[in-house]
């Protein structure tokens, strides 16, 4: 009987780094190799879901120049490849393999799932950071079996209470108790005394490192007042301002943005920033922000108060391009839920 070997996805080499060449996992990929620029060009005809390409050192080609080329390349990344140089590869191999897989809803991106580290934030109260922070970590959580936290560092007290009696981030750090779970999220609860007292204690930062280390996905429900915010921006891959139609959340928003602006301005690696529109009944309502939204998303009340996973889809697809291939891939989704899970 034959025997059908798995269609790998394509990879296209266009580098002379072999460390780059020797960090390729071939059980997962089918690489190509290219040296000269119409050598590339060709191979961008077989619809390669990742090129590493360092454009310097290739040798030009009559027919194809560098900078016809490099169009060929921006037009490739606008339509989900992703391109990358070898030094950025090997810098950070897992997250270049991960989001080449993701894109395409290859089963294999489960294994190189980049770690994100998301600050979902305002000035304005009432616009779901909590709701948000905490259905984006379940959802991730769900869908991938991999590790998801979320840590409040808010305002006042704190509106994870209403999740259950867990360890607080207080508790964490200075008893060394081990965190909540929710949904098999862990969650770390705090108000914001605790914060303010964390933030002059030595052992916060080791702390928040271990949470990082520990898990794929962190979300952190922020608000700008408190004192561990700046701290966390620090440590983030993507900022999620959270708004919504409401005249005052709009004014605060703007806010918002310009501080951002301000201290990121000082980052050695300034994290993305996107713009959510929550709580969203009209088309009308999104005109204020055109061309400015990341995303948005719908008002439904009951899945806001029953926290439906759901709700982080968009988020997800913020901070993991390709996460809402899982929907048009269900025959062979990387996303399958796994039986006897906690859900």
């Amino acid at each position: 009987m034959k025997r059908w070997k798995k269609k790998l996805p394509e990879l296209v080499m266009a580098t002379r780094s072999s460390q780059a060449l020797n960090q390729i996992p071939l059980d997962d990929f089918k690489v190509r190799e290219a040296i000269s620029t119409i050598g590339l060009m060709e191979a961008l005809k077989t619809c390669p879901v990742l090129v590493i390409a360092d454009l310097d050192d290739m040798v030009e080609s009559p027919e194809v120049s560098k900078d016809v080329l490099q169009a060929a390349l921006d037009t490739t990344r606008k339509e989900g490849v992703v391109v990358v140089d070898s030094l950025s590869f090997n810098q950070d191999r897992e997250r270049w393999l991960g989001e080449a897989l993701l894109a395409r809803g290859h089963r294999a991106a489960i294994r190189y799932m980049p770690r994100r580290v998301i600050m979902l934030t305002n000035y304005c109260g009432g616009v779901g950071k909590s709701t948000l922070s905490l259905v984006t970590a379940r959802r991730f959580r769900e869908v991938t079996g991999l590790p998801a936290a979320t840590v409040e560092i808010g305002v006042g007290g704190s509106s994870m209470s209403r999740l259950g009696d867990f360890p607080t981030l207080f508790d964490v750090v200075t008893q060394e108790e081990e965190p909540g779970l929710w949904n098999d999220v862990h969650v770390y609860p705090s108000d914001d005394w605790e914060t303010g007292t964390l933030a002059t204690d030595s052992r916060t930062g080791a702390a928040i490192e271990r949470i990082l280390h520990r898990h794929t996905l962190i979300a952190f429900d922020t608000f700008p007042t408190n004192a561990l915010w700046g701290h966390a921006l620090e440590s983030v891959s993507d900022v999620i301002v959270v708004t919504s139609p409401r005249p005052d959340a709009l004014e605060q928003t703007e806010a918002m943005l310009r501080r951002l602006r301000d201290e990121m301005e000082s980052l050695t690696n300034s994290p993305e920033v996107h713009l959510v529109l929550n709580q969203v009944q009209t088309v009308g309502q999104r005109l204020p922000l055109a061309g400015e939204l990341s995303t948005w998303i719908g008002y439904d009340e009951g899945a806001a108060l029953s926290l439906d996973s759901r709700l982080g889809d968009p988020i997800l697809e913020l901070i993991y391009p390709g996460w809402s291939k899982r929907k048009r891939n269900r025959g062979n989704s990387i996303f399958r839920k796994r039986s006897g899970r906690k859900s």
